[in-house]
């Protein structure tokens, strides 16, 4: 199991190294100049015309005159040092700005991960367990569309439907100016309600098919049928034989989720407005902030390599047929 375990964390640090890597030349290859995100065009035109020693003082403090490789060793040397730097946008710490961007994004991705795995596994153990029924048959085609759907278009269509038709919810933002106390809790939780119900619904119909999945696998084995034949409640084969198989997947996926917390809302924040660590992301590369984007794209990969890491040491504690190196059998 040490081995195992040591194994996994050689490659998930390599994992990581790389996507930083790859992220970070992706990031500075991209057309455009920093310079003139991070001070406008129209400041860059009037110093480059008027006062160009300025210009190139400007550039210099922010070492975009450094050499791409220059710029990486710096990058790998914030890693270690922990100290990421000011982001180009408003001149504040960027540990500071994805702190505060973190708690809005967790404030949607939390109750998504625990409500929705609920929802969504009940649901599927019951389409499974009965495959054919009435509930199956109405369920199952309704979240193989929802799970197949882009994400941005299930959200235009409910912003189009509920915020510019039938104005039930609001059509962007996260508060509405000027309010205080409860009423600005009350506004809060008004604006997080469709965002909140677009990623519900693309949790419970993933969590819906894994677990229909499984559990429609699961019933047909020769120890379930042996189960039945010797005249156990279908209640007692259900909760002391299938569902303990079906999960070890579901708790594979479950513990992978964990890892999308921060970054898995990405297209949900930029359509509803929400301030986010999508939306920062989002604003960080448009907007060529290098540190900003270097940040949010290593703690992503930290988050979704740990997570995996972590539910594959799980999994392998739980199951013994998970060997080294292998994958779950099921």
């Amino acid at each position: 199991m040490q081995k195992h375990i040591l194994k996994k964390t050689v490659i998930a640090l390599a994992t990581i190294y790389l996507i930083i890597t790859i992220s970070f030349v992706l990031v500075h290859i991209m057309p455009g100049d920093p310079i003139i995100h991070l001070i406008g065009q129209e400041e860059y035109y009037y110093l480059l015309d008027n006062d160009p020693a300025y210009l190139e003082t400007l550039i210099e403090k922010y070492g975009l005159n450094d050499s791409l490789q220059m710029q990486y060793v710096k990058y790998l040397k914030s890693i270690v040092t922990l100290d990421f730097g000011i982001a180009y946008s408003n001149q504040k710490p960027v540990v500071e700005n994805v702190l505060s961007a973190s708690k809005w994004t967790l404030m949607l991705s939390v109750p998504v991960w625990i409500l929705g795995g609920i929802i969504g596994a009940v649901l599927g153990v019951l389409a499974g367990w009965r495959p054919g029924k009435l509930f199956d048959r109405i369920m199952t085609p309704v979240f193989l569309v929802l799970n197949t759907m882009p994400s941005n278009c299930l959200s235009l269509l409910l912003l189009m439907v509920f915020s510019y038709k039938l104005r039930i919810f609001p059509i962007n933002g996260m508060v509405s100016a000027g309010t205080q106390g409860i009423d600005r809790v009350l506004s809060i939780l008004e604006h997080m309600c469709l965002p909140l119900i677009i990623l519900l619904i693309f949790r419970i119909s993933g969590d819906f098919m894994l677990m229909k999945s499984a559990v429609s696998q699961i019933r047909n084995e020769e120890y379930i049928l042996t189960a039945r034949s010797k005249g156990l409640p279908g209640k007692n084969v259900l909760f002391l034989h299938v569902m303990k198989n079906a999960m070890v997947p579901y708790l594979t996926s479950f513990l992978m989720q964990m890892g999308n917390l921060l970054s898995g809302s990405m297209i949900v924040e930029v359509v509803f407005g929400w301030k986010g660590m999508g939306m920062l992301m989002y604003n960080a590369v448009q907007n060529r902030d290098f540190p900003t984007a270097q940040f949010c794209f290593l703690l992503s990969a930290v988050c979704v390599v740990g997570s995996n890491l972590l539910s594959d040491i799980v999994n392998a504690a739980v199951d013994p047929r998970i060997k080294t190196g292998g994958a779950y059998e099921a």
